[in-house]
């Protein structure tokens, strides 16, 4: 009897969002929806989508569409050292004055902040307050999220289909399979509303307009990270 190697989960939602256009369509006028211009191929994955993730795709759509996402692009700066003080063993000439240091290396590192739905809803005056709104803090690579939800998931996932690799790359490349991040397991990948809508915008062109992205520094990057964003 012949036998079927079917995918993993991890391996048949990466191929899924892999499939979607880089680019958003090109279109005359700016409709409000941005999928009633998309193409019956697309909007066929977004229908499997929902068939995967019925109680996470639409909230994640509506954080898009309600533009509460951030993308924080962290360049790391070399900073300069203090100069060399005089007298020391070595001559000024042959110690340089300033000494760079670059405390994380040239790759920028990316990070999401989600802000909640539901206080954007509150209709109180103090809503304007920076830094007033909750914000969830979302890591693609390391595939986590700050929210409660996400939490639950991961730990309702716990212990399950871990058998074989542990990875649950089955032998295929990792950078390939990057639905999932750093999780291990072929099966039951926690996944919540904001990570979910990050990487739709991550993977696909479709939402670019609609994401808040800035390029920070270390102190602004601290700063989000406390609480202070916005």
């Amino acid at each position: 009897m012949k036998t079927y190697n079917l995918p993993t989960s991890r391996t048949l939602i990466t191929s899924l969002f892999d499939s979607f256009p880089s680019t958003a369509p090109t279109s005359p006028l700016s409709p409000s929806n941005l999928l009633s211009t998309a193409t019956d191929a697309t909007k066929t994955l977004f229908i499997t989508l929902h068939c995967l993730f019925p109680s996470e795709l639409l909230p994640a759509l509506d954080l898009l569409d309600r533009r509460l996402i951030t993308r924080l692009i962290y360049q790391s700066t070399p900073t300069v050292g203090a100069p060399a003080e005089r007298g020391s063993e070595k001559s000024e000439e042959a110690q340089p004055s300033d000494i760079t240091v670059c405390t994380i290396g040239a790759k920028d590192i990316k990070v999401y902040y989600v802000r909640s739905a539901q206080s954007t809803r509150s209709a109180s005056r103090y809503q304007s307050i920076p830094g007033s709104a909750t914000s969830y803090e979302v890591r693609i690579n390391a595939w986590n999220c700050s929210c409660a939800a996400f939490t639950f998931s991961a730990f309702n996932g716990m212990g399950a289909n871990v058998q074989g690799h542990e990875d649950g790359t089955n032998g295929i490349d990792s950078k390939k399979l990057w639905f999932g991040g750093l999780t291990r397991g072929r099966d039951s990948i926690p996944v919540c509303k904001h990570l979910l809508a990050c990487v739709l915008v991550e993977r696909s062109g479709l939402f670019e307009e609609l994401l808040d992205e800035r390029t920070v520094g270390q102190e602004e990057t601290a700063g989000w990270a406390a609480g202070w964003g916005g």
